[in-house]
């Protein structure tokens, strides 16, 4: 067994540690680090690779990092999907924007039905783990079958709406996929036109 492997445990724990007291980690925590991965780590060095899996890199991907001084190739693709009202032509982007970065809602866009659409989710993607810590169902899917131990499969759901006198209304979806197969991805599109709501903003970066 490589040493990667026979250390990955010790190694997600430690980043675990690190990451949760924020501080700069301590003597004995580096020289573990070093230890398991092999590599002449900086307390320095450790405390931002560690605490930078909060944000955005995976546990896994951390510690993939930690073996190889880089990260893991990884696809993502964002997709946003609404409904217009009838009659409705707006700019997309600009539509887009406008949720993305708080500057306002749109009238003109369709209330979504959500509790619906998770539901045919979890349908499309049965055996997909969309729990977190304390057993309530979340907007992660991660997939059961990872290629690699660093691939991080699934796909994440981020809602933007309006808050009318009754009630909030859910207007845009955003599935955030990550290391997804285009068969995979295809079953969200499915799921969305299901609910006649389009595609209107996709985006692919590859890292």
């Amino acid at each position: 067994m490589s040493r990667e492997l026979e250390n990955l445990e010790g190694v997600k724990e430690l980043i675990d540690s690190i990451a949760d007291c924020y501080d700069l980690p301590s003597d004995e925590e580096t020289e573990e680090m070093n230890f398991l991965t092999g590599i002449n780590w900086s307390a320095e060095d450790l405390q931002e690779a560690c605490c930078e899996y909060w944000s955005h890199n995976s546990l896994e991907e951390t510690a993939y990092f930690m073996f190889h001084e880089s990260y893991p190739p990884t696809n993502e693709v964002k997709m946003a999907f609404w409904k217009y009202k009838p009659n409705v032509v707006l700019n997309d982007k600009e539509v887009y924007e406008k949720y993305r970065f708080g500057k306002g809602t749109v009238k003109a866009l369709e209330p979504l039905p959500l509790e619906e659409i998770l539901e045919k989710l979890r349908e499309e993607f049965p055996n997909w783990e969309d729990e977190d810590a304390e057993g309530e169902k979340s907007w992660l899917f991660c997939s059961p079958n990872q290629k690699e131990y660093w691939t991080d499969t699934g796909f994440n759901i981020f809602e933007y709406g309006r808050e009318t006198a009754i009630q909030r209304e859910h207007q845009i979806l955003v599935f955030e996929c990550h290391n997804m197969s285009k068969e995979e991805m295809s079953k969200i599109f499915q799921c969305m036109e299901s609910f006649q709501c389009p595609l209107h903003i996709c985006e692919e970066k590859n890292f």
